[in-house]
């Protein structure tokens, strides 16, 4: 395509947020400026974090002297990051890591077309609506490209929408398939009305969950982020901390990452909370935006019997039906989640091996995985079904 160059950056610094946001189309909040340029200048990536920003952008004019001059057109762009281990991914890879240092091969350094610590299914190559298809194959190419010259020993595209999974299949990619729960708004008029949907069991459950819950004295409350106030906000920060630490992980968001969400993004924040006589002891932190509610944290400092289900589950599909939401996401794992309402879905990737021998003893391994993860998804007619597990990683020789 005459007239475009692609530059890869450090961070979004270099593009005004307007010109970054008319990509970012209306339904996902999480590839916004104010988001993924947050998570820069707070520090949650960058260095020391495994996450290195390294965006690819289309543009009109050449940004080889990283000054984005007005009147040059942001044709497409990719968020893109170095990473020098698979932690925050939430498709995770670490079997294929292990495989590589089985076999004497460097598995890291890659590069990941993601958005980090989100498992949230959206756009990789952000394109305006008029796009030329050439940018997109232009960015597809240039990422591998920049991987080669970066000494990066692979490619991945995490959450992928399932067209551009298949696009991507088409070029060359290997197409991988995992699961997620999600529930979708079918036009229901209460949560009465979804529950007839249940089966008897299910509604059964459900309803003596949320009935245990309530009782417990609790004030239970959902606040839209801009009418949260300090003790609010200052609850959502404990409780993620309180969340980590109970799971023994590290946190991936810091404090000043909340603050910043509080000035820059809250009305994209649903909160759940749960309140005490002595203040708030557990909640949920989630986005918003367009038509659909995604669920991102969880957090308490009591255990209470099914608060969990009410806050994270039961409280967002009844927000989501009074609020027109029609597609709640509510996050990585849990095989618990179809037993409540949620049905199983497929997620898209796409990667790139440069080891060819290894890349072909992970693609039919990949291939395997795919067939056990939609026979699984086919399977949910029963929502207890638990689907198949993943299939063991194939060998360099073939083998088992």
């Amino acid at each position: 395509m005459v007239g475009m160059h692609l530059t890869a950056i450090p961070n979004l610094a270099l593009v005004p947020a307007h010109v970054w946001d008319a990509l970012a189309g209306d339904d996902n909040p999480f590839i916004e400026h104010a988001f993924l340029h947050g998570l820069e200048t707070t520090g949650c990536v960058g260095p020391g974090t495994g996450w290195t920003p390294l965006h690819l952008l289309a543009t009109s004019d050449d940004l080889s002297q990283r000054t984005f001059r007005e009147g040059c057109q942001l044709l497409g762009a990719v968020p893109l990051y170095h990473r020098t281990d698979s932690y925050g991914e939430f498709i995770f890879d670490w079997s294929w890591a292990q495989f590589y240092q089985q076999h004497g091969a460097p598995y890291y350094p890659k590069l990941t077309a993601a958005v980090p610590f989100t498992p949230v299914t959206g756009p990789r190559i952000l394109l305006p609506p008029d796009a030329d298809p050439a940018v997109a194959e232009a960015l597809a190419d240039g990422v591998r490209d920049l991987a080669r010259q970066s000494g990066a020993h692979s490619v991945h595209w995490l959450f992928l929408q399932e067209d551009r999974a298949a696009w991507l299949e088409q070029r060359g990619w290997l197409h991988r398939v995992t699961t997620q729960a999600l529930w979708l708004n079918d036009g229901y008029h209460d949560f009465d009305d979804f529950l007839a949907t249940r089966t008897a069991r299910i509604r059964k459950q459900i309803r003596r969950e949320r009935r245990d819950a309530q009782a417990s004295g609790l004030e239970l409350t959902v606040l839209p982020g801009t009418e949260m106030g300090d003790a609010e906000w200052a609850a959502i920060w404990q409780l993620y901390q309180a969340n980590t630490a109970r799971h023994g992980s590290d946190a991936y968001l810091n404090e000043a990452f909340f603050r910043h969400v509080r000035e820059q993004l809250p009305h994209r924040v649903v909160c759940t909370f749960a309140r005490g006589p002595e203040g708030y002891v557990a909640g949920t932190f989630n986005f918003a935006k367009g038509k659909n509610l995604y669920g991102r944290y969880w957090g308490c400092l009591a255990e209470v019997p099914f608060l969990h289900f009410e806050l994270a589950f039961y409280r967002l599909m009844e927000h989501c039906i009074t609020h027109g939401f029609e597609r709640f996401e509510a996050g990585a794992g849990g095989e618990h989640k179809p037993q409540r309402g949620m049905a199983l879905t497929a997620i898209h990737s796409a990667h790139w091996l440069a080891n060819a021998r290894l890349g072909a003893a992970i693609e039919a391994h990949v291939a395997a995985e795919r067939a056990a993860v939609l026979q699984g998804i086919a399977a949910t007619g029963d929502p207890t079904h638990k689907h198949a597990a993943e299939p063991p990683m194939v060998k360099a020789d073939g083998t088992r």
